[in-house]
């Protein structure tokens, strides 16, 4: 007998559900039993995934719709979420110079990534990106991809070297779009445009202002581009001929207080700023604090000027030394003779600028510093930026020293926006490194008689005193020359090292332009009789960048007569007397002609 066999039947799935109530139906209301066959089966789960799919998109489009509505009605408009925004995501403005020359500015880049997990041979991967990349360390990133890490090869890629690397074919490289902040000027006015550093945006200069900039358009600086090189070009090769350890100068309009120019030595080149010390990323002109000197003196004639206390032909004794309280004051190269006022400023006496200032007193003294704004922080654009280091007492002895620069440290910019009041009719003007921003400005500290007179009187510095070789031809500059004994870190002061600075005006018989030059310890050079004072360095430089950028300027040299006329115009005839001795540097016939006296 033979058995038939019988085959198993596959197990079925079954769903219960309830019977349709249909009128007049027996088993209305009843349970249903359904059996699925295989096919069934797959029905069921896609019509469970249909709707769970349309769940999750009916959410989305849900949510989208109550954010456009929010920004629609009243919500977080667009200009508000850019404010909101942190810094490092924020997109920042352009930054141009006065003339439109580009300083920043954001520039798409590709960066290539790699993904360690999927790769397939990390010491392939490795050669193989090392061979289109030479700078790439194949080794360091061969041990970060075996470990499965997430590495960021490079940060931009130039569109060969994007080609070259896709057309190796390895898998786990990625090219991610990105944002980087571009510097075309490279060095040059580094220390004003400032850098940015991933994930913080700017972190220095212009560009930590420009994180916040609202304005349209690009944040136009009141730099000249023409201009600042030519003041580093300048810097830098007195710098390393009289083998200074630092340096820095400012150009700014004596109007408006824009800041044309302005260094700081050694730089960066902000497009990497990770490769330069510490060091170079210091501004030195706008936040380090120094004692600058012989400078101060025409703060303190002006105020003796303008209290009436003195004129141009007032006497001070400037023999031996003069004592106060247990000090003893001295001239360096003394005339060891009685100066006129004028002459105290040419030959740059201490003894008779302390006696002016004794005579002023200290509260006027105070008063006038403060009003030309060395008593506070610069209002300028720049965070690095800091108060003047005053004395913790004010008495005979600081009034005196305070007189000719010693014993108040200032910032270099400080200075020069005082000095700059002092020469254009005696209004000070903020500085600021945004063109047009405070051009109306300002507060005036001298009447207009007290800075032609200083006009007058820093002529004669350079035509029979301390800066003959800051002469420049055709354009009359006015200044005055500063070397200052550098603070020793155990108190007093070192006789081997030096501030030598010169602060001047073009041109000088109607200055448009304030200019400092300064050297940190400049040392002796052939030719220089073992002095490295500021009428050997800073002054020259001060010539020969005149020279150079005045007519970039607007300005062009003129006849000593057509000088003169301007110098005189409106002037009674006792100043027209007086400004045709400042032009021309010659005495009048019975006066005593003294030439040369401090160091050049």
């Amino acid at each position: 007998m033979f058995r038939r066999k019988l085959k198993r039947a596959k197990p079925r799935a079954y769903v219960i559900a309830e019977a349709e109530a249909d009128e007049g139906h027996a088993d209305a209301g009843a349970l249903k039993v359904r059996a699925l066959g295989a096919r069934g089966r797959i029905a069921e789960r896609a019509r469970v995934r249909v709707m769970m799919c349309a769940s999750v998109f009916v959410f989305v489009f849900a949510a989208l719709g109550v954010r456009l509505a929010f920004v629609s009605f009243g919500g977080l408009g667009p200009s508000q979420t850019y404010a909101a925004a942190p810094l490092a995501d924020a997109p920042r403005a352009e930054i141009v110079d006065r003339n439109g020359a580009l300083l920043a500015a954001d520039l798409p880049v590709i960066a290539l990534e790699v993904a360690g997990r999927d790769v397939w041979d990390a010491g392939e991967a490795a050669q193989k990106l090392a061979a289109v990349l030479p700078d790439i360390d194949a080794e360091e990133l061969e041990a970060k991809l075996e470990d499965g890490r997430y590495v960021e090869v490079r940060a931009d890629l130039t569109p060969a070297e994007r080609q070259a690397v896709f057309d190796l074919g390895l898998p786990g490289v990625r090219f991610a779009a990105r944002v980087k902040r571009f510097y075309p000027q490279g060095q040059l006015a580094a220390h004003i445009v400032g850098h940015d550093e991933p994930g913080k945006g700017g972190v220095m200069g212009l560009e930590k202002a420009a994180n916040r900039f609202r304005e349209k358009g690009p944040m136009r600086a009141s730099l000249d581009i023409r201009v600042q090189q030519i003041l580093e070009e300048e810097l830098a090769e007195t710098m390393t001929h009289f083998e200074a350890e630092a340096a820095w100068g400012a150009v700014m309009d004596v109007e408006t207080g824009e800041v044309v120019a302005l260094a700081s030595l050694p730089d960066f080149d902000p497009n990497t700023p990770g490769a330069y010390p510490a060091d170079s990323r210091r501004n030195r002109a706008t936040y380090d604090r120094y004692e600058l000197g012989s400078a101060f003196k025409a703060f303190t004639v002006a105020a003796v000027l303008e209290n009436g206390l003195g004129d141009e032909t007032t006497t001070y004794d400037a023999r031996g030394s003069f004592k106060v309280a247990d000090r003893r004051i001295t001239d360096f190269h003394g005339e060891n003779r009685i100066l006129t006022l004028s002459e105290v400023v040419q030959h740059s006496s201490n003894i008779g600028a302390a006696r002016m200032a004794l005579d002023l007193g200290a509260k006027e003294q105070q008063r006038y510093l403060e009003a030309l704004g060395l008593f506070a922080p610069l209002p300028i654009e720049l965070a690095e930026n800091r108060a003047p280091e005053l004395p913790w007492q004010w008495g005979p002895v600081e009034t005196a020293t305070i007189s000719y620069g010693h014993g108040i440290a200032v910032t270099p910019l400080h200075l020069l926006a005082a000095y700059a009041a002092v020469v254009n009719g005696g209004v000070y003007k903020a500085p600021t490194f945004l063109a047009g921003a405070r051009a109306h400005e300002g507060g005036r500290v001298f009447s207009d008689g007290t800075s032609a007179a200083m006009r007058r009187i820093l002529r004669r510095v350079i035509t029979d005193g301390t800066a003959s070789y800051a002469e420049a031809a055709g354009y009359y500059p006015i200044g005055k020359t500063a070397t200052a004994d550098k603070l020793s870190e155990s108190g007093g002061y070192r006789e081997d090292a030096r501030i030598a600075s010169f602060v001047g005006a073009v041109p000088g018989y109607a200055p448009r332009y304030a200019v400092l030059i300064s050297f940190d310890n400049p040392k002796p050079q052939e030719g220089t009789y073992g002095y490295a004072t500021a009428g050997w360095n800073a002054a020259p430089a001060f010539a020969r960048f005149v020279e150079r950028a005045a007519p970039l300027l607007g300005l062009a040299p003129v006849s000593e007569a057509t000088a003169l006329a301007s110098f005189v115009s409106g002037k009674p005839p006792a100043l027209q007397r007086q400004a045709r001795l400042s032009i021309d540097g010659v005495a009048e016939a019975g006066e005593e002609n003294v030439a040369g006296g401090g160091a050049p």
